[in-house]
C-alpha cells in the first residue's frame, strides 16, 4: 500500500480581533501576497474578509471588552432589548449595586413588558440569560470579603474538658444548654454580583449599612427545648411596634445603643429568662432541677449562676 507523505492540516481558526488586523494591515498597502503567506489561507478567504469588514467591526464595537480568542460573534435576537438591559446593569454597577442573575432576568421581563406589550413570548430563561452574561462579558465577583483565624488547639482541647466537666457533674443531653449571637444586618446588600470583564472596579467594596439586630438562641444538646429567642435592637421602643405591646412578641426583647450584645444584658437575660425557663422545662419533664450553659463567648459575665447554685453558667470556649 503506498503512503503518501502529504499530512493533512488542520485549517487554522483566527479570531475577530486577528482578522481586523489583518484588514487595517491591507488597508494600510501592505502586500496581500504577504499576508496570504503569513495567514497560510487562501486568498478567497482574505476576500471574504474584506467584504465582512463592516460586519467585524460592529462586532467588535458591540463587545465590552475585546476578546482575544472569539472566533464568531452572533447579536442579540432584539437588539432593543438588549442594548436597554445592559444600560441599566451598567449605571446599577456604577452605582455599587449588587446583581444577580435572578435580578438580570426580573429587569428583561420588566423592559420587554414595556418595549414590546404585545409580546408575551419572551421569559427571560436561563438560557436568554446564559447567552446575555457571555455576549457582554459578565461574570459573578465577589465583591468584598473577611477572613478569620480561629485557635485550633483551643477548639481541640474543648471538647475533652467539656466532656469531663459533664460526667463529673453527672448532666444528661437534656440538662445540657448551648447559647450562641448571631447578628441580622437586615439592610445589608450581597457581598457577590455579576460584573462585566471591562469594569475596572468590579470588585471594589462599598459603604454597606450597619442597621443590625442581634439574636442570641439557646437549646439543650438532646434538642428537646429550644428558648425563646433574645432579641436586641437599638431602640427601647422601635417606631415599628409602637401599637405592639413588646410582651406579647415570640421573642424576649432587650436593646443598647448599638444593637449588640453587652455583658449587663447578658446577665439580665440568665437571671430572667433562662434560669426560669429551664426549671419549668425540668419540672415538666421530672429531671433533676441542675443544668449547665455552654457559653463560647469570654465577654459575656462569668460565674453566673442560679441563687441556688444548680444551674451554671460553664467554661468558655
Amino acid at each position: 500500500m503506498a503512503t503518501s507523505n502529504s499530512v493533512t492540516r488542520k485549517r487554522k481558526q483566527f479570531s475577530i480581533v486577528e482578522k481586523i488586523e489583518f484588514i487595517d494591515k491591507i488597508k494600510a498597502s501592505q502586500s496581500r501576497t504577504s499576508i496570504i503567506k503569513e495567514l497560510g489561507v487562501p486568498e478567497g478567504t482574505l476576500r471574504g474578509w474584506l467584504k465582512d469588514e463592516e460586519k467585524l467591526r460592529t462586532a467588535i464595537s458591540e463587545m465590552d471588552t475585546p476578546d482575544q480568542k472569539r472566533k464568531r460573534f452572533k447579536g442579540a435576537n432584539d437588539t432593543e432589548l438588549d442594548k436597554a438591559v445592559i444600560t441599566w446593569f451598567t449605571q446599577a454597577r456604577t452605582e455599587g449595586m449588587p446583581i444577580s442573575g435572578p435580578n438580570i432576568q426580573h429587569q428583561a421581563l420588566k423592559f420587554n413588558k414595556m418595549l414590546h406589550p404585545e409580546n408575551n413570548s419572551f421569559e427571560g430563561s436561563t438560557g436568554w440569560l446564559r447567552n446575555f452574561k457571555h455576549c457582554h462579558g459578565i461574570k459573578q465577583v465577589t465583591i468584598r470579603g473577611e477572613e478569620r483565624s480561629a485557635d485550633t488547639e483551643a477548639a481541640e482541647a474543648y471538647p475533652e474538658e467539656l466532656r469531663k466537666m459533664i460526667e463529673d457533674q453527672g448532666y444528661i443531653a437534656s440538662q445540657v444548654y448551648n447559647c450562641d449571637e448571631t447578628g441580622l444586618y437586615y439592610k445589608m446588600l450581597p457581598d457577590k454580583s455579576l460584573a462585566q470583564s471591562s469594569d475596572n472596579k468590579k470588585t471594589l467594596g462599598f459603604k454597606q449599612s450597619k442597621n443590625r439586630l442581634t439574636a442570641l438562641l439557646c437549646c439543650n444538646a438532646s434538642g428537646t427545648h429550644k428558648l425563646q429567642p433574645l432579641i436586641i435592637g437599638k431602640y427601647e421602643k422601635p417606631r415599628c411596634f409602637h401599637h405592639v405591646n413588646l410582651k406579647t412578641l415570640p421573642v424576649h426583647y432587650d436593646f443598647s445603643s448599638n444593637a449588640w450584645m453587652t455583658g449587663a444584658i447578658f446577665e439580665d437575660w440568665f437571671h430572667k429568662k433562662f434560669v426560669p425557663e429551664v426549671r419549668k422545662y425540668l419540672r415538666q419533664k421530672k429531671l433533676p432541677l441542675k443544668a449547665l450553659l455552654v457559653d463560647n463567648c469570654a465577654a459575656h459575665p462569668k460565674d453566673l449562676k442560679s441563687r441556688d447554685g444548680q444551674i451554671v453558667r460553664g467554661m468558655d470556649r
